[in-house]
């Protein structure tokens, strides 16, 4: 059998120093771990300000150099999601619903707009001294927020009559004798119902008495909205016209905007009554700034050019369907190719644009002046093209545009029609003109300011 040898004993000394040894390892080990620790901890740390700051504090656009921030943009997207449920009818709990996330993109863009038109309006009201009182933000609230319970009887002016304004002027005089009977009696319902029946030319309310219910802001075309503000209770308009004809309408009632459901979906999410109001002054200072622009805009006689056009909308590539998208480029392209090989510009405008009121013309769009294309540098192309001359392409995130120089003159009056475009446009115009001043620089990919 082996013999067992006995371990040496360690001295006193031997075993002081191992103890000390092992103490140094541990500290080692302790250390090392710290240090490890500490650094994944600190990458946490920096990762989640990374991404605070990425989501909340990176720009998302810059005017006059000065930031936008991300979680302004973003609050604002969620406002104009809130109007996307409402337009679209989304129930809650659906809000990230496939299909609704893919026209969130186009809301988006929105936000972008408004978040930088607000800059604007702040920054140019303090140098102007606008300054809306309170009496005014609640009247605008309440024409934004607030429903109105309107009826009223259509007479459609005749589309193909050969004198276009004897036709014109007969719808008008139809009209004018529908208000003054309905004057005689302005709530009688029997009286109503056989009106509209017997001649009004809407067929979704001809059959109920001309009603169209409790309607907010953006229901009707701007001239009806118009005329319907302009209305006390129970009163009879006098002939509006739009683009649909000559309506006679009455005011049955208000709702106020706290009982309406767009503001109740507004407040279900997080924005509150001051958020509202505070979007009302904006509006104030909109409609201010849009009367002045206005006064200074209708200039005559004033240089304008004979314009054609060739537009190709751009579908965007939502949803995972790029097939529209790659087809409208493929469109462009060969469109190009095809002005480039000396194709006649007006019969590729009857072939391929898709400007419905210039298409059939040959994409003929008449004479043009300064503050009609709102589009700042398309006008600078038309303006500084020589006659006969085909400009650039002007893309936005909706459209592709090219046009072509027909004639020019330097100074032409302007029409009554020229004179309405040129107003309704004033506000847009000027509001493009102050993001050039202002350097407005977007930092959204994919997110355009046309």
């Amino acid at each position: 059998m082996a013999r067992r040898v006995p371990l040496p004993r360690l001295t006193h000394r031997q075993r002081t120093s191992r103890r000390q040894r092992e103490r140094r390892q541990q500290a080692i080990v302790v250390t090392a771990f710290t240090a490890v620790l500490v650094f994944v901890l600190g990458l946490a740390a920096w990762a989640a300000s990374d991404r605070y700051y990425n989501e909340n504090l990176s720009p998302a656009a810059t005017v006059d150099g000065l930031a936008i921030p991300q979680r302004e943009f973003a609050r604002r997207s969620e406002f104009e999601y809130v109007r996307l449920y409402v337009d679209y009818g989304v129930p809650p709990g659906f809000e990230n619903d496939q299909q609704v996330a893919a026209i969130k993109v186009g809301y988006q863009e929105t936000a972008l707009e408004r978040v930088v038109e607000q800059r604007i309006l702040d920054v140019e009201a303090d140098a102007a001294g606008i300054a809306p009182t309170a009496a005014e933000v609640e009247d605008i609230y309440q024409g934004q927020y607030g429903e109105a319970n309107v009826r009223h009887i259509l007479v459609a002016v005749a589309p193909d009559a050969a004198d276009k304004e004897a036709a014109e002027a007969t719808a008008k005089a139809k009209a004018r004798a529908i208000a003054d009977q309905l004057r005689s009696a302005p709530d009688d319902q029997a009286l109503w119902n056989r009106i509209a029946e017997d001649s009004s030319d809407d067929p979704g309310s001809k059959f109920s008495g001309g009603d169209l219910g409790f309607a907010g802001k953006g229901k009707y075309v701007p001239e009806f909205e118009d005329a319907i503000r302009a209305l006390s209770v129970g009163q009879i308009s006098d002939p509006v016209r739009t683009q649909f004809g000559f309506h006679v309408l009455q005011l049955r009632g208000k709702k106020d905007a706290a009982e309406t459901d767009l503001v109740r979906r507004y407040l279900s999410y997080g924005f509150t009554a001051a958020d509202l109001k505070e979007e009302a002054r904006y509006e104030a200072i909109r409609k201010e700034m849009g009367s002045r622009a206005k006064d200074t805009a209708l200039v005559s006689p004033t240089q304008q050019v004979h314009l054609a056009r060739i537009v190709i909308n751009i579908p965007p590539p939502a949803g995972g369907d790029f097939q529209r998208f790659t087809e409208a480029l493929k469109k462009q392209s060969d469109a190009r190719t095809a002005l480039d090989q000396g194709k006649d510009f007006a019969e590729l405008a009857k072939e391929v644009s898709e400007d419905t009121e210039t298409k059939d013309k040959g994409g003929d769009m008449g004479w043009v002046a300064k503050g009609m294309i709102t589009d700042l540098r398309a006008e600078e192309l038309v303006f500084s093209a020589e006659m006969g001359q085909v400009t650039e392409p002007v893309s936005t995130t909706s459209t592709w545009t090219v046009y072509k120089v027909l004639e020019k003159e330097p100074s032409r009056e302007l029409t009554d029609e020229q004179r309405q475009t040129i107003s309704t446009n004033a506000y847009q115009y000027w509001l493009e003109q102050q993001k050039k001043a202002h350097d407005v620089q977007k930092l959204i990919a994919g997110l355009g300011l046309e």
